[in-house]
């Protein structure tokens, strides 16, 4: 598991201070929530990979983040039942547990430090998205592409023995959403990557050379959100 590694940089685990739940299977493609259909639960992934969408109300959607194995997501329903443009889609056949908001707060009068964990968790979450905000409004889009795929490896990535990162295998058009751009100019840039020996896809993985993307940042001047080098350094 990467969990292991990015858990180990100082953090409270909140899987260690939750209870087993029955493990809830949803297919690929399928919603688990949306805007009509709020998040009733805090979910934690068990296998496969599930994205958080944002909408604006010119229906452009957004990739938040992306969650993978043993990542947290439906924070919200921690807030109540309030309706938001937000919703989370399997981008793979996934396993879930959850667990409703009462559940979560009578677990956190057993245990106070699940309190603690979940606070870290949602903290370093705020931190990401900051970062990832920043970047669509400071940088051109080859360097946001380059940035995104440094934080997609150190949010999802399994060291390999050559030094990348390896993903499963995501759309252009998921990557694109998590970007903020088009389809058109994602295949464009990754194409322009890969040839420059920083990345090699196919259809099931993308190897993802993320110290080296971070080098050539570095060289054009672009700074290295350290949410995503602090994490890719405990690969290391």
């Amino acid at each position: 598991m990467n969990r292991g590694n990015k858990m180990g940089l100082g953090y409270e685990d909140p899987l260690t201070y939750l209870p087993r739940k029955p493990a809830q299977e949803v297919p690929k493609g399928r919603t688990i929530y949306d805007g009509q259909r709020p998040s009733d639960g805090l979910y934690v992934v068990i296998l496969g990979r599930v994205k958080i969408v944002s909408a604006s109300e010119d229906g452009c959607q957004t990739i938040g983040r992306i969650v993978c194995a043993e990542g947290l997501f439906g924070e919200s329903a921690l807030l109540g039942q309030t309706k938001r443009s937000t919703s989370a889609v399997a981008i793979d056949n996934v396993t879930l547990m959850a667990w409703s908001r009462e559940e979560i707060e009578q677990q956190i009068e057993q245990e106070p430090r699940l309190g603690i964990a979940l606070s870290q968790y949602l903290v370093r979450q705020c931190l990401a998205l900051q970062d990832r905000i920043e970047s669509m409004a400071i940088h051109k889009t080859p360097e946001r592409v380059m940035l995104a795929l440094v934080q997609l490896a150190a949010d999802l990535g399994t060291p390999q023995p050559d030094g990348s990162m390896q993903i499963g295998s995501l759309t252009h058009h998921t990557i694109a959403d998590y970007v903020g751009t088009s389809r058109e100019i994602v295949t464009f840039q990754m194409n322009r990557l890969r040839r420059l020996g920083l990345l090699r896809y196919s259809r099931k993985h993308i190897d993802i050379y993320s110290l080296a993307i971070q080098d050539t940042l570095r060289e054009q001047g672009v700074n290295v959100p350290q949410t995503a080098a602090a994490a890719q350094r405990a690969f290391a």
